[in-house]
């Protein structure tokens, strides 16, 4: 019984240390807590990002891993205590993630199945992510007259938008 109590016991730990979990982004980016991990003392500090998703999915119906990629960056930044307000994070969409930009309605028509990047896009943007779509891939692909996310923004281009951020001291995470 003594070892059966001790098992029992153990996996709960485990179950408990491994847990992953959502502690801003629940669409997406789960994290692990890892108590023993060397503590920054960042949390006061203001991150200015720009980033891109650039590769799209060949499975239609899947999410972009780029997308769950970003609600991890928020999420583990969330759990180290950084305030929602000291992250600047802006999005630049092009090249064959173009797509991600459509309505439901449009990717359905144009994919046969709603967008399923739609709830992730509209909890980042609703949590502060700043989304650009580059205007070049917009033309390229012939998306101009599609309907789009409403919290993403047609931009000249994303090398524009990167280096223009850059210049402004924004760090660009590949």
């Amino acid at each position: 019984m003594k070892k059966y109590i001790i098992l029992l016991i153990s996996l709960y730990l485990i179950t408990k240390i491994s847990a992953q979990y959502y502690p801003e982004i629940k669409n997406g980016g789960s994290i692990h807590s890892v108590p023993e991990a060397e503590k920054f003392e960042a949390w006061q500090q203001s991150y200015k990002i720009v980033t891109e998703i650039m590769n799209g999915v060949e499975k239609k119906d899947s999410l972009n891993p780029t997308l769950e990629k970003l609600a991890r960056l928020v999420n583990l930044y969330r759990h180290a205590g950084v305030s929602k307000d000291n992250i600047d994070l802006n999005v630049m969409i092009h090249f064959t993630a173009t797509p991600i930009i459509l309505t439901d309605e449009a990717y359905k028509k144009k994919y046969g199945v709603p967008n399923p990047n739609t709830a992730l896009i509209n909890e980042l943007a609703d949590f502060g992510v700043k989304f650009y779509v580059c205007g070049q891939s917009v033309y390229k692909r012939n998306l101009v007259k599609e309907p789009r996310n409403v919290h993403i923004k047609v931009i000249l281009s994303a090398i524009y938008g990167i280096t223009t951020l850059q210049m402004r001291g924004y760090a660009f995470l590949p």
